[in-house]
């Protein structure tokens, strides 16, 4: 088997996967701590405050805790999804053509959205923005994923296939559409939302479209790190 074909199929694996997005889920939290002095409010991505509020139902909070519950739900899930799968070698260097790949991604995903029309980010920032932005855009690669991608995506699919038995590739369709809707509409609800436009609206739900594509060919840590360094590339550029 060649190198790269091993790299195709190991890089997407629930194991690289995890190790693979770890990091960014350590540095935002750290980030985001240092900001706050508090996990419970303060300066957070979206999709962190939806998953923290949906585990104080449960009174779980904390800063490590949090964290660790997310990483848990990964770990486990992806236990019953891949436990009949073969095992893979660790290979150190696929990690960093894995960050490489993740930069092509987004750098694929900024200049459609480019092309398109720049609404997401487009504003100046000062050097303090820029950390908070910084540390937005690890929320977003993990948090959003988290949600957006593999609790969604992953879910549809499970009930669409597994539950109503649609055909596999009817399954899929709807549920990649069905997720990049709500990942679009996410972006307008709340005290902090945008004010809805049809034209952010198909951007956002384009973007959607494309990382939940990705995320169904080339798993969540690849997924994850795209969304981070696209959210970068916008920041800065």
């Amino acid at each position: 088997m060649s190198i790269l074909k091993t790299y195709w199929q190991y890089s997407r694996t629930p194991f690289y996967s995890i190790i693979f997005a770890l990091p960014l889920l350590l540095v935002y939290e750290v980030m985001v701590f240092t900001f706050n002095h508090s996990d419970i409010i303060g300066l957070r991505n979206g999709a962190d405050v939806l998953v923290r509020q949906a585990l104080s139902l449960f009174n779980v909070y904390g800063f490590y805790v949090v964290g660790l519950v997310v990483l848990g739900a990964i770990l486990v899930a992806y236990y019953f999804l891949t436990r009949s799968g073969k095992k893979v070698k660790w290979e150190g260097q696929f990690f960093f053509l894995m960050t490489l790949e993740s930069i092509l991604y987004a750098f694929v995903l900024f200049f459609v959205v480019e092309y398109a029309g720049r609404y997401l980010l487009a504003m100046g920032v000062s050097a303090s923005t820029r950390r908070m932005g910084i540390s937005l855009a690890l929320g977003a690669g993990i948090y959003e994923e988290f949600v957006f991608r593999f609790i969604l995506v992953t879910g549809f699919v499970f009930f669409l296939k597994d539950i109503i038995k649609l055909n596999r590739l009817l399954a899929y369709l709807l549920a990649v559409l069905a997720a990049s809707v709500i990942f679009a509409l996410f972006h307008y609800l709340g005290p902090f939302g945008e004010v809805f436009e049809w034209k952010t609206g198909i951007v956002r739900f384009g973007a959607g479209l494309f990382l939940a594509i990705l995320y169904l060919l080339r798993g969540y840590g690849i997924t994850a790190y795209t969304h981070t360094f696209y959210d970068l590339i916008v920041l800065f550029w």
